[in-house]
């Protein structure tokens, strides 16, 4: 899938989306399509992505780490896990 960022950014936006549509049984998301807005992500998904999150990325989330701002669209997620990893 190609976003439009850089190929860094892009690479962890394709794999974000890639756990986001195999955890919804979906071939596609908008990369900017408000996941808390549409209902998408409820407290049983939210535990999902985050486990999926930690073992793809390799990365610690925390209770801290919780905010809608940081999970409220593919982009965030994916900008949330680069800050997580160093990169941003």
């Amino acid at each position: 899938m190609e976003y439009g960022f850089a190929p860094a950014e892009s690479a962890v936006l394709d794999q974000v989306h890639r756990i986001l549509c195999d955890l919804l049984l979906t071939d596609s998301i908008a990369a900017d399509y408000d996941l808390m807005a549409g209902g998408v992500l409820d407290s049983s998904m939210f535990l999902q992505l985050f486990v999926e999150l930690e073992k793809r990325f390799d990365i610690p989330i925390t209770g801290a780490d919780v905010l809608e701002d940081n999970f409220r669209t593919l982009e965030t997620i994916a900008r949330f896990v680069r800050a997580k990893r160093g990169e941003v």
